[in-house]
C-alpha cells in the first residue's frame, strides 16, 4: 500500500541532501584489496612445494577510468588517505541515492506542483 508523503516533507530532505552535496570532503572511487606475492628467488620459502609463505601483505588501490584499470601500490602514508577517500565516495553515492529516491517520489505523488518548481 502506497502512502503519498508530504510535499513539503520531500522538499525539505531534497534541501538537505542538496546542502550535504555542498561540501564534500575528498573523494575517490576504486577498490582497495590486499595481495599476497611471490619473488623471483628459486631458494625463497614464498616457493616451497608444501605450505609456502607468501610475501606481504600488499595493500593496492585499483581505480577504472576511461575502460583503463590503473592500480597503484598504497604504503603506510598512502593508505588511511585511500581508505578515507573511497569511505567518502560510498556516503556520496549513498546520498545522491537517496536525492534520486527524493525527487522520484516528488515525481510520481506531487508531479501537479512541479510547474513552479524547475
Amino acid at each position: 500500500m502506497n502512502r503519498k508523503p508530504p510535499y513539503a516533507g520531500l522538499l525539505r530532505k531534497r534541501r538537505r541532501l542538496l546542502a550535504q552535496l555542498g561540501v564534500w570532503p575528498p573523494v575517490l572511487r576504486g577498490s582497495l584489496r590486499e595481495h599476497f606475492g611471490r619473488c623471483g628467488y628459486a631458494n625463497c620459502r614464498c616457493r616451497a612445494q608444501k605450505k609456502p609463505v607468501l610475501h606481504g601483505p600488499y595493500q593496492y588501490l585499483s581505480h577504472r577510468y576511461q575502460n583503463r584499470t590503473q592500480t597503484i601500490l598504497l604504503t603506510k602514508t598512502k593508505r588511511p588517505y585511500a581508505r578515507a577517500w573511497v569511505a567518502n565516495y560510498q556516503r556520496l553515492i549513498q546520498t545522491i541515492y537517496e536525492l534520486c529516491e527524493v525527487n522520484f517520489r516528488i515525481l510520481r505523488y506531487h508531479h501537479d506542483k512541479l510547474e513552479s518548481a524547475k
